[in-house]
């Protein structure tokens, strides 16, 4: 009888109602616990009787079971402006522009039309697949607003220019935390997105410089504006950000310690300051003494600042700040650094090189991982490990040339 075309209204076991529609579809129905607390009839819809009869067998078992059906239907991209608004913006600023970079540029104008209930695992996989094709240089990538003769998609002369691995996964990773948080609040039944898998990228290994390179970096930076915040980042493994919002009541020159507790980002046209990266970042570790002298040197130079400037200081107790108190454009450091590396000759080096030396510095004298972990501040020794311990070429060499064939 599942066949019967008269479209004759049937009920199943007492669950449900099940129709055929006239044109030719079938609808069931049935009364479920929903998001807001209340009993409301819910429809679902088939090729046939047995597809809606399953469907509603479905239905009726994850109400049993607790899990509540969304009440209404709600766009994926309405959601995504709600979530942004309402719970990622409680995330550190960087975190919540990127997060509000890949809803917008990524999955709104994909999957922003959605219904958010009924989003399936294969259309996110589809995305992600359309995503990994799609040409960052042309109308549909962030240059969209070009004149169509300057696109180079246009006439089929697409430069090539994909998302990376990386940023695959972070728009996918944004998705899914996304969903997670409808899951959490009973607004669909799973996370469709955890379905999915996606490529992890492959992290090069930190390469550290040389004692004698970043020797000739510390001597090309002395006496400049700059030189305690290099000094800080080759003996301690202060990141940019931090070594800006570093202040001085966060140093203790008699117990002689510094603690990380903020940062200093751009986000947008604004600068910001806010905590640290993470729990693991905000950490209180022992200050050497060529950090400390350098330390000292340094606010002798800011008070000299802060008397020229007079009333026009601005006091945020920062320990880089410019000549009258305020924060310091990180890419103000980027751009001092960049002369530092030309003026020491060493064109390649990076700012972050420098955090990279201590890592591998400590670990090539044979600290122990978990205290050199503490020092960098990373939350995972894992991160210590594979991103940045590198084995040195001479210590390999020497290892296989204690092999001796000829003496047995």
């Amino acid at each position: 009888m599942a066949g019967d075309d008269r479209g004759r209204r049937r009920k199943v076991n007492g669950e449900g109602t099940i129709t055929k529609r006239s044109d030719g579809r079938w609808t069931g129905a049935a009364y479920v616990y929903t998001t807001s607390g209340a009993i409301r009839r819910k429809w679902v819809y088939g090729r046939s009787f047995e597809e809606v009869r399953g469907k509603l067998d479905q239905l009726k078992a994850r109400s049993a079971n607790g899990d509540a059906a969304p009440d209404g239907s709600t766009p994926l991209g309405d959601f995504l402006d709600e979530w942004l608004k309402e719970v990622a913006i409680e995330k550190r600023a960087t975190t919540w522009q990127g997060y509000e970079s890949a809803v917008r540029l990524h999955i709104k104008p994909a999957l922003g039309r959605k219904r958010l209930e009924k989003l399936t695992g294969a259309e996110v996989r589809a995305f992600m697949a359309g995503l990994r094709e799609k040409c960052l240089c042309c109308a549909n990538g962030r240059d969209r607003h070009k004149p169509r003769e300057e696109q180079c998609c246009s006439a089929g002369r697409c430069c090539g220019s994909h998302p990376s691995v990386r940023q695959l996964q972070y728009v996918h990773a944004v998705l899914r935390n996304a969903l997670g948080h409808a899951e959490r609040m009973e607004l669909v039944p799973r996370n469709v997105a955890k379905l999915v898998k996606v490529k992890t990228p492959k992290y090069k290994i930190g390469k550290g410089l040389p004692v004698a390179q970043a020797r000739a970096l510390l001597a090309a930076a002395e006496d400049t504006r700059f030189s305690a915040a290099y000094v800080l980042a080759a003996t301690l493994g202060l990141r940019r950000g931090e070594l800006l919002g570093l202040r001085w009541q966060d140093v203790d020159f008699e117990a002689a310690t510094l603690t990380v507790e903020q940062t200093v980002q751009r986000v947008g046209d604004r600068l910001i300051i806010e905590r640290a990266k993470t729990e693991a970042s905000e950490a209180t570790i022992p200050l050497p003494k060529v950090t400390r002298k350098a330390l000292l040197a340094h606010r002798e130079r800011q008070e000299a600042d802060r008397a020229e400037a007079r009333e026009c200081w601005q006091d945020h107790g920062l320990v880089f700040a410019t000549q009258i108190g305020t924060p310091i454009e990180p890419r103000a450091l980027d751009r001092d650094f960049s002369l530092l590396r030309v003026r020491a000759g060493l064109p390649t080096v990076r700012l972050h090189d420098l955090r990279h030396t201590v890592v591998s510095l400590l670990l090539s004298l044979g600290t122990p991982p978990h205290v050199v972990q503490a020092i960098a501040r990373h939350a995972d020794i894992d991160v210590t490990m594979t991103i940045y311990a590198h084995t040195n070429l001479d210590a390999m060499r020497q290892a296989l040339d204690a092999i001796d064939w000829e003496g047995e």
